[in-house]
């Protein structure tokens, strides 16, 4: 799930275009808010040869933010069992079986989905002094991924933009402040990349990330404004090429008296359209499978995946796989923001 494949058009593709601009509101163009559609991703491991080889591979559940899970099953007659990791459902596979076969484990599902969307409304948020002490110590913090410090909020050079957004007792109008800085000095910028993603400190410098690098260097900057914050890992769910597909996607989640989604990864060049379309937004389009629970080991288990031990004289192949079939389209709306804030699907 490292890496987001499409060039990040993506995000913006259901509301991109605004159709109506007057005194009270902004209306974007229609788009799905409501879908159902099954899912089933893992993993193909390939083996040729002579030996044995063990399997250890661990593949978190589908969790939609606004939605429900309408039926779930494994694939794969091999030995599993299902596990509760911090806030996440997982199933685990730990089995031995002889080289020269095709593998397939994995999840299937038939999921629906629904756009959440919350006001524009600084308003009845939580004061930053108020923020609960234990959401703090957990989501505040530095965090690795193994051996990687990936979130460092109390670097001078966090600290230093934290500063530049100017001083408020609300939590989401910084949480509002700090997205918008990040909406005005990086880019999304697809690349190929090793296992784990950047630091927030790389991605400072580069000015530039994918998506889940993006995404960690907002979760830093809040963490340092002492606004707790944290990874969310999932799927987009695209229509491209006469079908449909899920593409592996990561985005953050900000602590303002409530758990608040944040897309990361938009493009537009136009930041109040950035912030009417992914502060506080989680379309329905996206599906969430991992949500961080704020420890190293958490965070460093969603880029696990899968872990073959193999003997000499095997070789071994092993690919990710994601399939998305019967999508339909439940419910179709356009997103409005009003003037005052309000923001609404009609």
């Amino acid at each position: 799930m490292r890496r987001c494949i499409i060039l990040m058009f993506v995000i913006i593709f259901l509301l991109s275009g605004c159709i109506d601009i007057a005194d009270r509101e902004v209306r974007y163009r229609s788009a799905p808010i409501s879908l159902e559609f099954s899912i089933s991703y893992g993993y193909y491991i390939n083996s040729s040869g002579e030996g044995r080889l063990v399997i250890d591979c661990l593949i978190f559940l589908p969790k939609p933010l606004n939605g429900s899970v309408l039926n779930l099953s494994i694939i794969g007659n091999y030995s599993h069992e299902e596990d509760v990791i911090g806030d996440n459902q997982a199933v685990r596979w730990n089995f031995s079986e002889e080289g020269g076969k095709k593998i397939k484990i994995g999840v299937s599902a038939r999921v629906r989905t629904s756009s959440f969307a919350t006001d524009l409304i600084a308003e009845g948020y939580v004061d930053m002094s108020k923020i609960d002490e234990d959401l703090k110590r957990r989501f505040c913090g530095k965090q690795r991924i193994d051996d990687l410090v990936v979130i460092h909020p109390d670097d001078p050079m966090i600290r230093d933009v934290v500063g530049s957004v100017g001083a408020s007792n609300n939590s989401f109008e910084i949480a509002k402040r700090l997205f918008r800085w990040l909406k005005r000095n990086t880019k999304y910028s697809h690349h190929d990349g090793g296992k784990f993603p950047q630091t927030d400190l790389q991605t400072l410098n580069l000015g530039m990330g994918d998506c889940d690098d993006l995404s960690i260097l907002y979760i830093s900057l809040c963490r340092s404004a002492g606004i707790p914050a944290r990874l969310v890992k999932g799927y987009l769910i695209r229509e491209m090429d006469g079908g449909y597909r899920a593409i592996p996607h990561a985005w953050a989640e900000v602590y303002v008296g409530s758990w608040l989604p944040v897309e990361c990864a938009g493009t537009s060049e136009d930041i109040d359209v950035e912030v009417h379309q992914d502060f506080g937004i989680e379309t329905a389009n996206h599906l969430r499978v991992y949500v961080d629970d704020g420890t190293d080991e958490n965070l460093s288990l969603s880029s696990r995946g899968v872990m073959v031990r193999y003997e000499k004289g095997l070789e071994i192949d092993v690919e990710p796989f994601v399939e998305v079939k019967d999508v339909e389209i439940l419910e179709v709306g356009s997103l409005v923001v009003r003037k005052n804030g309000e923001r609404l699907y009609i």
